[in-house]
């Protein structure tokens, strides 16, 4: 966005340029090398002007991802804690918000009114897109008249408008390139596509934006007369996209002729850590679910310089491991489980942006010899978020009679079914050779005169990628 708004002003102005010379050339033809001379001062101090607009923009654009990635840090904590609240506390937890929130906004880009309203307070795009008192609206990012106004309007408050008007799409294109900028040490799969009924027309302009914005485009398919082929389609296509690592997405009889668009999402992430566990103890040890449920699991052990924390009020420790390149992984372990609870009931209803912002800085973390022991495990958890969304407020898109989807479709008759979302981790000691271990290097835990941290009870975990902060994956670890 940032780019093309330069470009029209530096073509306005270079137009404004090139008129005035003419002008000066037909009216004063024997001071022709003094006006010439005089407009090259004009075109420098424009020149001049222009770097200082370019870097106030570069600012502007900074600043604009910082405040989508803390709009998609609420949402994520919001959408977890929606999650907890509606399952078991012993039930394992884990999602890939990055990837709901940017797929969400591809559906954002083609909603109007109050559905659009919707989605943004649900995603908390409302917070990102206002700048001096303006609000972002879906109108005004692609509305003609406003883009003439650039045109014929030279101020550099039209272009910040112009700016203020695209700055969540083109945000999450900032944010996805520096995510997806991998350096090949981690491995990070995602497929997301909308999938429209082929009797919709979707508008030029919807296509060429999101292709734009978010590297995708619509595609039509015939949910009308071919409702099972189409999910196989599309399951196909998530299944070519993770490569092979989700090849049944939609479970059968999750389309049919009633269907008009869905929107599917899958996620696979796998990374090698920086500092491999040196071994993986020997046997089966025993995680407490509760303070009567045990479970077995197969124990991994570290001992290494770590960024480690501790939530004082809370009883939490924090812990970070780094995977190989900019990702890590952060526990959040509390120091024990009382009766009937899993311990985490607390931590879940007081995390918050702020604290975990909070939690996750060099004010709670520092460096120090650690000892660890956390379970190898394996998690793929599958979600059908429409009932998740309609519960914090973005019903009207779930909705046949009051969906406003008319950037999309000019009939505006399109409404979303149902999306589905499924994420895949597995924690391991990434090829490390399980070396001797037995239950004695368990109760060893006062012989090292470092922190310890033993994660054999219920813990959350997320897996963010540290360059933008974006938090990638998160979850809860509750039961083998």
């Amino acid at each position: 966005m940032v780019l093309s708004l330069l470009y029209l002003q530096r073509s306005s102005t270079s137009i404004c340029v090139v008129r005035v010379n003419i002008f000066y050339r037909h009216r004063e033809g024997e001071g022709r090398k003094n006006h010439i001379l005089g407009n090259s001062a004009i075109l420098q101090k424009i020149n001049i002007e222009t770097r200082k607009f370019t870097f106030s923009l570069v600012q502007k654009t900074i600043e604009t991802m910082e405040e989508l990635n803390v709009a998609n840090t609420i949402f994520a904590l919001n959408f977890f804690k929606h999650l907890a609240n509606t399952g078991a506390n012993t039930q394992n937890i884990f999602f890939c918000p990055w990837s709901v929130s940017s797929t969400m906004a591809m559906v954002y880009l083609g909603a109007r009114g109050n559905t659009a309203d919707q989605i943004a307070q649900v995603l908390q795009f409302n917070q990102v897109g206002v700048h001096k008192g303006t609000p972002v609206t879906q109108e005004s990012l692609t509305s003609c008249d406003f883009m003439q106004q650039i045109q014929r309007d030279t101020y550099p408050d039209a272009i910040l408008q112009a700016q203020a008007a695209g700055k969540i799409h083109s945000s999450f294109r900032s944010l996805s390139n520096a995510i997806n900028a991998s350096t090949g040490e981690y491995l990070l799969e995602s497929a997301n596509k909308l999938f429209g009924e082929k009797s919709a027309r979707f508008k030029e302009e919807y296509m060429q934006l999101s292709k734009k914005y978010y590297s995708t485009e619509p595609q039509a398919v015939d949910f009308l007369e071919c409702a099972e082929d189409t999910r196989k389609e599309i399951n196909s296509w998530v299944k070519t996209q993770t490569k092979g690592k989700i090849p049944n997405l939609l479970p059968e009889g999750s389309v049919n002729v009633d269907t008009k668009m869905v929107l599917v999402n899958a996620v696979y992430f796998k990374g090698r850590w920086k500092t491999p566990f040196q071994k993986k103890l020997k046997g089966l040890y025993p995680f407490r679910v509760n303070s009567t449920q045990r479970k077995s699991v197969e124990m991994m052990f570290l001992n290494e310089k770590l960024n480690i924390g501790y939530i004082a009020d809370l009883k939490v420790q924090i812990l970070e491991l780094p995977y190989a390149g900019d990702v890590s992984m952060f526990l959040l372990l509390p120091d024990g489980i009382a009766e009937s609870s899993t311990g985490l009931e607390l931590l879940e209803s007081e995390i918050t942006y702020d604290k975990l912002n909070k939690w996750l800085s060099e004010d709670t973390m520092a460096e120090d010899d650690v000892v660890v022991y956390i379970p190898e495990f394996k998690l793929e958890e599958r979600y059908e978020l429409k009932t998740i969304l309609t519960s914090m407020g973005m019903g009207d898109a779930f909705s046949q009679g009051r969906a406003n989807f008319s950037g999309m479709s000019g009939k505006n008759d399109l409404f979303l079914s149902e999306v589905f979302h499924q994420a895949s981790v597995e924690v391991n000691e990434e090829g490390t050779e399980a070396a001797a271990g037995t239950g004695a290097i368990m109760t060893g835990r006062t012989g090292h005169g470092g922190p310890q941290f033993v994660a054999d009870h219920p813990f959350l975990f997320l897996i963010m990628h540290k360059i933008t902060k974006s938090i990638l994956f998160l979850g809860r670890f509750a039961s083998p």
